[in-house]
Formats: C-alpha cells, structure tokens, sequence
C-alpha cells in the first residue's frame, strides 16, 4: 500500500488489524529450502542471496540469536517496523514503513515459521495483500562450529505486485539490497 502522506499510528494498527492472513503468494514456507532453490522457483521470482559476517564466538551468537528474534536488526534509521512488540512467533503480523520519493510504502508481512537449534536461529515471514512485492525472506543468524565464525543470512524470493515497483524494478531490487545491508548494520550494533 502506498500514500502520498505518512500514515498515523492509528491507521497503522488498523490496517495491521485489518490486514487479511493469507498470503499474497503460493509458496508460503519455501525459505525453509531457499538454499538450493528450484529452477521453478527461481523462474517465477527473484532470488537473493546476503551473507554477513558479524562477530565471533559463542557468545556473540547468542546475543545476535536474542536480537534476531527481538526484531532489532530492523532498528535502521530510514524504515521504521510496526506490529513487533513481541519476540518473533509464527502467525504475527507486522509492517515496515519507508518513504520513497516522496511517495509512503506500507508493507504487511505475516511470520511463516521460525526455528532454533543450538547453531541456527532463524524465522521467514511473506508478504500479505498491499505489499508492493509478492514473495518471502529468511533472516537466519547461525554459528559456524568449525571456524566460530557467527553470520547473518538473508534468504529472499519476491516479484513486483504493483504496476508501480513494476516501472520502478531497478530502483526497488536496489532498496532490496539497501536494506540488506542495513539490517546487517543494525544486528551488529545490538550485538556490540
């Protein structure tokens, strides 16, 4: 959804309150094996690929597990998160808010799945009706037991929904990758 004025918190909340629970796109879960995506898949959608190198030991890895699940790798300057005043859980509903050219983008997205194992934390949500792309993204912090290295990870398939992220692509996939990196950046400084 978008708007040429910065919505009010209240029309925010209704909207987070209003928002349909289904998805926006049928392959809701696939992020669980984004890793070798299938060439159907990647047909359909673009697919993306971050990786992040943001710390050292165990200890880093379960500072950067905790804020993973607390949404911090969203506190990035430029967008603000809605609806994630809980640790992440499956089924929740959450938007991001960014202004692009003067025009305001609001994004519902909806929690698919989240998993944990002593090496792995991560959780995927997809996108609902209104969202300027149709698709999901994994963000995944895991320790790598051989070098103790701790990496971010950012899994994604989208495809334009609107005519306008459609006449804006290269724009859109470079804001894609913008926020990648500042989510990065922000995961880091809570770890710090």
């Amino acid at each position: 959804m978008y708007r040429l004025r910065r919505p009010t918190d209240r029309e925010i909340a209704a909207l987070l309150g209003a928002s349909p629970a289904e998805s926006s796109y049928a392959e809701v879960g696939a992020t669980r094996t984004l890793d070798s995506p299938s060439a159907q898949l990647a047909a359909r959608y673009n697919v993306d690929h971050y990786e992040f190198d943001i710390g050292h030991g165990p200890e880093t890895f379960e500072r950067a597990r905790d804020a993973l699940m607390a949404w911090r790798h969203f506190e990035i300057p430029w967008l603000a998160l809605h609806g994630a005043t809980a640790p992440v859980k499956e089924g929740q509903v959450v938007a991001t808010l960014v202004s692009v050219a003067g025009l305001w983008f609001l994004n519902p997205c909806k929690v698919v799945y989240s998993a944990r194992s002593d090496d792995v934390a991560e959780f995927a949500y997809g996108t609902l009706a209104g969202h300027p792309e149709q698709g999901e993204e994994r963000f995944r912090v895991r320790l790598d037991r051989a070098t103790h290295k701790v990496k971010y990870e950012i899994d994604a398939f989208s495809r334009h929904a609107l005519l306008l992220t459609r006449l804006g692509a290269p724009f859109a996939r470079r804001l894609q990758r913008r926020f990648a990196k500042a989510s990065a950046e922000a995961l880091v400084r809570a770890v710090a």
